[in-house]
């Protein structure tokens, strides 16, 4: 859906897009390293365990100043953030009409 068109939209081909679901980006000459330590990251940080991945961190600093690597960080969980309140698992939220109810 839009994250395929905001993809698109900053240059990422088709075959990219179509390795994105699944693993296969990981042994593809379609991403730089650099590329692939920040999908690597931004999975860690969508799962909720890039605490625990100090190769995925260090990965990170080989290719990612600091203040690069917060960014990227802190845009992976609102971009998570908007995701699970949009879309909670079992589907949309149902707002209800009449407020503080």
């Amino acid at each position: 859906g839009h994250n395929v068109e905001l993809g698109r939209a900053h240059g990422i081909s088709q075959d990219q897009v179509n390795l994105m679901d699944g693993d296969g980006w990981k042994d593809s000459d379609l991403f730089s390293a650099k590329e692939k330590a920040a999908i690597c990251w931004a999975e860690e940080v969508t799962n909720m365990t890039a605490k625990d991945n100090d190769n995925a961190f260090e990965d990170m600093e080989r290719h990612f100043s600091t203040e690069q690597l917060v960014s990227l960080t802190i845009l992976c969980g609102l971009w998570n953030l908007t995701g699970r309140v949009a879309e909670p698992p079992g589907g949309r939220i149902a707002f209800q009409a009449g407020g503080g109810e």
